[in-house]
């Protein structure tokens, strides 16, 4: 009997709120066959990113070019054996994209996600590990500091020091080791001036996005996976109950390049594990359905790629989806990419406009432009739909 063909995956139509705000940020919905995940749950959802660079390197000729793509999958593709209960096990990728932008549109997508969801008072944790050799700096220096404090730490905490545990202990949450750990080396003073420079960036995006964030310096994941950047949201089901982790990434740039068998290739990956709520995307009665409307935002400069949050955002409260290309720094190749998607619109932004908080609206067609301040960008964006 013949082998039965695998199920290649393809791209679904949106279907809930996740899927609808995924969208709109730019990603593509797609759907990979799941299967069960055999080792530990905690390492679960980077065993998630590896099958997933999988697919991404079966799907694409990886020898002419590395394609830039934003993906999203809204179910598990690695299950425990034990059920988890109801809940909405979610992935948002982008690969191919070395910039901070990267982490920014991960973080802010799922972010907008759980704001949908209903979940209060969400914030956002990160960490800049570095490269592998900035790691390796780290736990260097870190063994050291633990063997001149071997009598703070208990007898299982010296087992995971002889088994080279170190990250474990550094990122502990028991008593005895966090006031241990607040005297001990922190990864961000070993930082590469490349990994250094990179999550400077990071916090740009971050801070531009309006997001609430803080730094966590005992914030690790397993060295295997993750590099560079490190991120958690947290938030609650309901006011007054206490905040639990609901979305965990990074940058797993050197994994990526592992599985895709290249020599350099850039992702950042985050995993969503929460009850979902809103079963249907917010809007007014009477709106377009988000994927009628053809409107391609482009941006020129380092301010306008900060700016575009904020654009993007004033847009999603229409429902309205905005095509972009989003690390290319070239006007032409933007226009070029508007033109491709039959887009009747564009919102352009120069170094100009993100100063002076304000954008471009230009017909396509005609090629006549009007310029709008960015808060009034919703009630000017209704006449286009």
């Amino acid at each position: 009997m013949a082998a039965k063909k695998k199920k290649k995956a393809t791209k679904t139509t949106p279907k809930n709120n996740a899927d609808h705000v995924a969208l709109h940020y730019g990603f593509d919905l797609i759907d990979i066959k799941d299967s069960f995940h055999p080792g530990k749950a905690d390492d679960l959802a980077e065993e998630e990113k590896v099958k997933l660079m999988k697919f991404y390197a079966k799907d694409n000729d990886l020898r002419k070019e590395i394609p830039k793509k934003m993906l999203f999958y809204n179910k598990p593709i690695l299950k425990e054996k034990k059920a988890r209960g109801k809940q909405n096990n979610l992935g948002l990728d982008v690969i191919g994209v070395d910039s901070g932008l990267a982490e920014a549109f991960v973080i802010r997508t799922a972010f907008a996600i759980l704001q949908d969801e209903g979940y209060k008072d969400l914030s956002v944790e990160v960490n800049a590990i570095g490269d592998k050799e900035s790691v390796k700096r780290f736990e260097k220096e870190l063994t050291a500091f633990y063997r001149k404090n071997l009598s703070s730490l208990k007898a299982a905490d010296q087992k995971k020091l002889k088994e080279g545990k170190i990250l474990s202990l550094f990122s502990s949450e028991k008593d005895h080791l966090a006031e241990l750990n607040e005297q001990a080396p922190k990864p961000i003073f070993f930082l590469s001036e490349e990994s250094s420079e990179h999550f400077k960036e990071v916090l740009e995006y971050l801070e531009e996005s309006g997001l609430p964030y803080e730094m966590n310096d005992s914030l690790m994941g397993n060295k295997n996976y993750f590099s560079k950047t490190i991120f958690v949201i947290k938030g609650s089901d309901a006011k007054g109950k206490p905040k639990k982790e609901l979305a965990r990434g990074g940058r797993y740039d050197e994994l990526a390049a592992e599985v895709a068998r290249k020599r350099k290739i850039s992702a950042v990956g985050l995993s969503m594990d929460f009850k979902a709520r809103a079963k249907a995307p917010k809007g007014k009665k009477g709106t377009k359905a988000a994927h009628d409307v053809n409107i391609h935002l482009i941006k020129i400069g380092f301010s306008a790629r900060l700016k575009s949050f904020e654009i993007m955002e004033a847009m999603r409260k229409l429902n309205i989806p905005l095509n972009h290309s989003m690390d290319e720094t070239k006007i032409s190749k933007q226009i070029e990419h508007a033109v491709e998607n039959d887009s009747k619109y564009a919102l352009i932004v120069g170094h100009k406009e993100a100063t002076e908080g304000k954008v471009l609206i230009r017909d396509m067609e005609t090629f006549s432009q009007n310029e709008v301040r960015v808060e009034e960008l919703p009630k000017y964006a209704k006449k286009l739909i």
